[in-house]
């Protein structure tokens, strides 16, 4: 008979969707079977920035500032050593204004945490401040450099907001954010390294709403910042919420990169990156962005001390872009650096900065054109180039999860997740597991991800080390085309807080290293923890699933639970298909010794065909784990690896290509009605046909057209079960479904790859 190596699940499961608020999991009351959804994901994201004048002292100074803000969706403003909570009415739409009495101060320490509960209104925060002549807003770009005094000595400190999230490290009282003075420059945010490498300077954020109406409250120049968040993406992207790629718009796409001045990129502004002497009109200078990017704006900061910004400064530049650097072209000019225009308007930054917008253009390199000078050789501290569009690949990473009990050990079952995926992006989605708060965590999972384009659904079986009491997801992102970028936007989880087979359970296989293709014994071993207390009177192992690279048969089963070693038959059964190997006991395994640990050995013999494979095992328990899936087994690297290696590798990429049997007769009596084309797949996953043609060359049918992994694709010699479900199952009918006449027939197995079609084929005869 032949064996059907189709995919078969084992059991059926139950589905129960609880919907969650934030962060925090709901339970279902009556079902043991759960769902976690997160949909939302609240950040905690630090704002700090330094005020003073020029001089370093506050220009007109009185005792009274004035600072609007507006931030989504909570925030607490720091102001020196007071906390300032009044006019905080939670709309972030609402310009809340604050009066703030400094007590004359001459630098001025501002702090702002601002809480984004993921509530689908974007995120990021707006400040104005107003302190006599001197004015602080919220921006992407740096303000005047100063000096502070940090112990007995003078450090250098830029006026800029900077920022840094509550996931900078795991542990983020270590970044002193629960002290009081967290948010000021002077008490030692640039003399701990520790702390200051945590340090990012702000970026665009995006407000969901009518910023139309309140934008002429603030000063000309203001922007609305965000966090460097969580390794690169944006957190509460658009209105219906979900995790992005992070917007590249404002970010000084030049910094650190190779141009022609080294020092105009990197990214320190007191020092003058460039001194002219002489020969300065109609000079150029390249900065080289590393790829193409759609640019739309360069910024040049004057160098030197601050008070000599005027003397310094260019009078007027040009802007041109080239994707080549041979090809140039001319895409803005500005005119008169620091003078007001015909309107009265200044140009923001005045004679400290300077800025050239231009329509978004594709370019690798930009470079500027001295238009114009003044008296003095200008001295320039740094160039900036920015864009639009957004970065290539980031990844985030969720808290550690345990569903309101940390110690409870848990089965993870179905992950669900769902998205806005363009074409050209995709979304991949891993998990992981940990026992206890201390515990060693696991490996991340193998990817997940569906190549379905739109707003896309995906599932895929839990696949991390279990049973655990703690998991966490990581989801990566990454675009092909800078202007797109995919949504995360949930992951369900279902999962079981009751009737896991065992406490914990580790396991390894042997050998290590055997030859492709050839029919080798193997032995799973793992080590297992029955637990004896009430709560665990479940605890057995009633079936064992091994992941296989083939079709495999089992030889024994040994058990130090068990008087007797277990055979095919005798004592237990098996199935296989082309993944998986599946053992059950006719007696569920218990504790029988009452020690609570146990071994069992699963010897079965499988073939490799391709470079390496990694056996996991699943356990389940007489109840089926509660519905819930089987408890994936942890790798046991202490005692050995659950990865094979091959030592040898096959000439061929199709193997023992023949018909079974090579003349089969249609005739609808239940015998000989059917041939199966078998193949052998080695070495790599491709799209595999198959293919029959009459005598004549005449295509008759395509009975396969599908993506393959290597294995054995053949049936067991005197099994005819399941047949249908074999890949190259023909039986005898062409493209129109009629049965063909008898004859001679050819059958092509053609399988693509790298370096084309690889084609083996031979005759079959149809007879009635």
């Amino acid at each position: 008979m032949l064996k059907c190596v189709k995919y078969c699940a084992m059991v059926s499961f139950l589905t129960v969707l609880i919907f969650v608020a934030s962060v925090s999991p709901s339970f279902a009351t009556v079902q043991a079977v759960e769902t976690f959804i997160d949909s939302s994901w609240t950040n905690v994201i630090y704002y700090i920035a330094s005020l003073s004048g020029y001089d370093g002292k506050m220009n007109g100074y009185n005792d009274d500032i004035t600072i609007k803000i507006l931030a989504v969706d909570e925030y607490k403003l720091y102001v020196n050593d007071n906390e300032y909570s009044d006019a905080n009415d939670g709309d972030y739409l609402t310009v809340d204004t604050h009066t703030v009495n400094i007590g004359g101060e001459d630098v001025i320490d501002i702090g702002i945490m601002v809480t984004n509960h993921g509530l689908g209104l974007g995120n990021g925060l707006i400040v104005d401040i107003s302190a006599g002549t001197d004015q602080l807003g919220t921006t992407t770009q740096m303000r005047q450099s100063m000096e502070i005094p940090v112990g007995a000595e003078l450090k250098d400190v830029p006026i800029a907001w900077w920022t840094f999230d509550s996931e900078a490290k795991e542990d983020p009282e270590q970044l002193g954010l629960g002290d009081d003075d967290w948010y000021k420059f002077d008490e030692g945010w640039f003399e701990d390294v520790s702390k200051y490498k945590f340090l990012k300077r702000a970026y665009k954020g995006e407000f969901v709403g009518n910023m139309a109406e309140i934008s002429d409250i603030f000063t000309p120049g203001v922007e609305v910042i965000t966090g460097y968040l969580h390794s690169n993406v944006d957190i509460d992207y658009d209105e219906g919420g979900g995790v992005a790629l992070r917007n590249i718009e404002g970010e000084n796409l030049a910094l650190g990169k190779p141009g022609d001045e080294i020092k105009l990129t990197d990214g320190e502004l007191r020092t003058s990156g460039l001194e002219y002497l002489a020969n300065v009109l109609n000079d150029t200078r390249m900065v080289d962005l590393g790829r193409i990017y759609k640019v739309n704006k360069m910024t040049i900061f004057t160098g030197k001390e601050s008070d000599q910004f005027d003397k310094y400064s260019l009078r007027g530049y040009s802007v041109e872009i080239s994707l080549d650097k041979y090809r140039w072209e001319e895409v803005g000019i500005i005119h008169d650096i620091g003078k007001p225009d015909k309107n009265g308007v200044v140009n923001i930054g005045g004679f400290d900065n300077y800025s050239v917008d231009f329509p978004p253009e594709w370019a690798r390199y930009v470079r500027y054109h001295i238009t114009e000078t003044r008296i003095d050789p200008p001295k320039l501290g740094e160039v900036m180039v920015f864009g639009s569009g957004f970065v290539l690949e980031a990844a985030y990473v969720s808290p550690w999860i345990d569903f309101g009990s940390p110690d409870t050990y848990k089965n993870y079952d179905m992950v669900t997740w769902s998205g806005r995926q363009p074409d050209g992006t995709y979304i991949i989605v891993q998990t992981q597991t940990k026992s206890g708060e201390d515990g060693t965590p696991s490996s991340w999972s193998s990817p997940a991800q569906t190549g379905l384009t739109g707003n896309v659904t995906d599932s895929f079986m839990f696949n991390s080390p279990e049973p655990a009491t703690h998991f966490r997801y990581r989801v990566t992102l990454k675009t092909d085309d800078l202007l797109k970028t995919p949504v995360f936007k949930k992951l369900e989880i279902r999962y079981s807080l009751t009737d896991q087979p065992v406490s914990y359970a580790a396991g390894y296989v042997t050998p290590n290293y055997v030859a492709m293709g050839a029919d080798s014994a193997f032995v799973y071993t793992f080590n297992y923890t029955f637990n004896s207390s009430a709560s665990a009177a479940n605890q057995n192992i009633k079936s064992i699933a091994i992941s296989v690279p083939g079709y495999s048969i089992p030889n024994y089963v040994y058990c130090s639970d068990l008087t007797d070693t277990l055979k095919v038959n005798s004592g237990m059964t098996y199935n296989s298909t082309i993944d998986t190997l599946y053992v059950s006991f006719d007696s569920p395994i218990t504790d029988t010794d009452a020690d609570g640990a146990g071994t069992i050995e699963v010897s079965f013999n499988t073939s490799l065909l391709r470079s390496s494979h990694t056996f996991e095992a699943f356990l389940f328990n007489a109840k089926w784990n509660d519905n819930a899936g089987g408890i994936k087994v942890w790798e046991n690297i202490a005692e050995g690896s659950n990865t094979v290696v091959v030592s040898t590798i096959l000439k061929g990429i199709l193997n023992d290509v023949k018909a079974n049997p090579k003349v089969f007769t249609p005739n609808g009596d239940n015998k000989n009605d059917f041939t199966v084309i078998e193949f052998t797949l080695a070495k790599v996953s491709t799209d595999v046909m198959i293919k029959i043609y009459s005598p004549d060359g005449s295509l008759v049918a395509t009975i396969l057209d599908d993506k393959f992994e290597p294995s054995d694709y053949r049936a067991l010699a005197g099994d005819v079960s399941g047949a249908s479900g074999m890949p190259g199952y023909w039986d005898g009918k062409d493209e129109d479904d009629d049965l063909v006449p008898p004859g001679i027939y050819i059958y092509q197995v053609i399988a693509d790859t790298d370096e084309g079609d690889v084609i083996e084929g031979g005759p079959v005869v149809v007879a009635y």
